[in-house]
């Protein structure tokens, strides 16, 4: 599989974009966006959004993996196996399992592994859609907007997408919680 930061660097090449021209438009430094793609440095969720919109695609190009799903008795099978299930790793100390068979439906399922004092990235983002989740594991306390919330193990909570969001892990154990997003935000 493909690192993300040389999915990114095909994509740019492939446009015929240069690194300082994509950089300026992300608003990251074409420093940042070389480690990127060199796989020395992680972006944020914010950042590959931004990086994603910047070269006119999806964020799920970044993390598909152009292998065909493997096909149960009458067409593919919509059972994904612990074993099968796509890791994607969106920022330091966070990653996620993708519960769905791919991003290409109408909604996103993730289990999410954030590790102590991890967060989804420096800043909060926005995306279109809704999200919901459940916390299995830890404790995580999510930001909507100018409202923080902590949830602990068996809360759930579900809001607008719209409204700028960051989750953190400020429990004493890895953070796992179950997400579902609509439309997928990947």
């Amino acid at each position: 599989m493909k690192t993300i930061g040389l999915k990114i660097r095909e994509l740019r090449i492939h446009q015929g974009r240069k690194l300082k021209e994509l950089s300026q438009k992300v608003g990251v430094t074409a420093s940042f966006l070389s480690q990127v793609e060199r796989g020395v440095a992680v972006p944020s969720i914010s950042s590959l959004k931004k990086i994603s919109d910047a070269l006119n695609m999806s964020i799920t190009s970044f993390f598909d993996d152009d292998q065909p799903g493997k096909r149960g008795g009458n067409g593919f099978s919509p059972i994904v196996k612990k074993s099968e299930r796509k890791i994607l790793h969106p920022c330091p100390g966070v990653t996620y399992h993708l519960l769905s068979k791919n991003l290409q439906g109408k909604i996103e399922f993730l289990m999410a592994i954030y590790e102590i004092g991890a967060s989804t990235g420096p800043e909060p983002y926005t995306h279109r859609g809704e999200e919901c989740a459940l916390v299995l594991k830890g404790k995580l306390e999510i930001e909507i907007g100018s409202f923080v919330y902590t949830l602990e193990k068996d809360d759930s909570i579900s809001f607008s997408c719209e409204i700028p969001h960051q989750v953190r892990n400020i429990g004493k154990v890895p953070g796992v919680s179950i997400w579902c997003i609509t439309p997928p935000s990947f």
